[in-house]
């Protein structure tokens, strides 16, 4: 028999159902080609195995005791490729995976804890990490599997990171219950008269978005307060005359601080979801976006 590495997968079929049909119009319309395309083949095979693999007789095509030996390794050979070309079925019940989901602190809160809840209740088996996303190389840590979904603003990604939208963010400003401030017009001479407390993206700055946003009006204002993480921003506007501007989704799970518009644009900003293009197509990895794309629009409607 001559090497078989370059044995094309189609001689292989036409071989199966020849030994099936015994005739090569029958074997022809099975696979949906003429007749002569057919004898082609055999003629191909015949060659490749050293064979004539069926002798014509009266009564149709016998196979060779060579096409007869073929018969069951060539049909296994044919199975598999149809196994592996079939895509992946699994049951969320019954899937078992530790989930690395990155984020900010902010974005874990928003968008991770009723994502991790949600897969608690359709995939019980399933363990979620959170692991911060600020300072980490996105792009080396989802094509190394470090993490399965980040979740960022729109930055520059690698060409091989795939991305999709989960919502946008304004900003809001937020003060306790009975602040002094509440008691007074709120405008713009207000709130910069205000003393702040800001939530920094990467911690120890103290000028932000709203920053921007004065400055492009010729204002500006007091910032005393720079911490990193937003679980504590809570205590300290409640017992303190500080205030914040900070997303607004965040601010709304703050039952106890009251909310207030911003008295001038601050531009907000878009939260994607991002994934390296080696799971793209993974259908478990699929079904994982797309809860928490359900989970985003549960959160901002569209």
């Amino acid at each position: 028999m001559q090497n078989l590495n370059n044995l094309d997968l189609n001689l292989l079929k036409a071989l199966h159902a020849l030994i099936e049909e015994r005739n090569v119009s029958r074997a022809a319309e099975r696979l949906n080609l003429t007749q002569p395309a057919v004898s082609t083949m055999l003629a191909k095979l015949r060659h490749r195995f050293n064979d004539p693999l069926f002798i014509r007789t009266a009564h149709g095509m016998i196979p060779t005791a060579r096409a007869e030996a073929l018969a069951q390794p060539v049909k296994a050979i044919l199975d598999s490729i149809g196994i592996l070309m079939q895509p992946v079925a699994f049951n969320p019940i019954n899937l078992e995976y530790t989930f690395k989901l990155a984020g900010t602190e902010n974005g874990i809160r928003t968008l991770g804890v009723p994502f991790a809840l949600k897969l608690a209740h359709l995939a019980p088996k399933v363990k979620v990490v959170f692991l911060a996303v600020q300072g980490q190389d996105l792009n080396k840590n989802l094509a190394d599997g470090v993490w399965d979904l980040a979740m960022t603003g729109q930055q520059q990604l690698d060409d091989r990171v795939h991305f999709d939208f989960l919502m946008g963010e304004e900003y809001g400003c937020a003060v306790r219950q009975d602040h002094p401030v509440l008691a007074q017009k709120w405008d713009l001479d207000a709130f910069c008269a205000l003393e702040f407390v800001l939530v920094a993206y990467h911690g120890g700055h103290f000028t932000g978005a709203t920053d921007e946003a004065l400055a492009r009006l010729g204002r500006s204002r007091t910032v005393k307060m720079s911490i990193g993480h937003f679980s504590l921003l809570p205590d300290l506007l409640k017992n303190s005359d500080l205030a914040t501007v900070a997303p607004i989704h965040f601010l709304k799970t703050q039952n106890e601080l009251i909310l207030l518009k911003p008295p001038l644009v601050i531009e907000g900003y878009t939260k994607v979801m991002a994934w390296h293009a080696k799971t793209n197509y993974d259908p478990v990895q699929i079904w994982f976006r797309q809860v928490m794309k359900e989970v985003a629009k549960d959160i901002q409607p569209t």
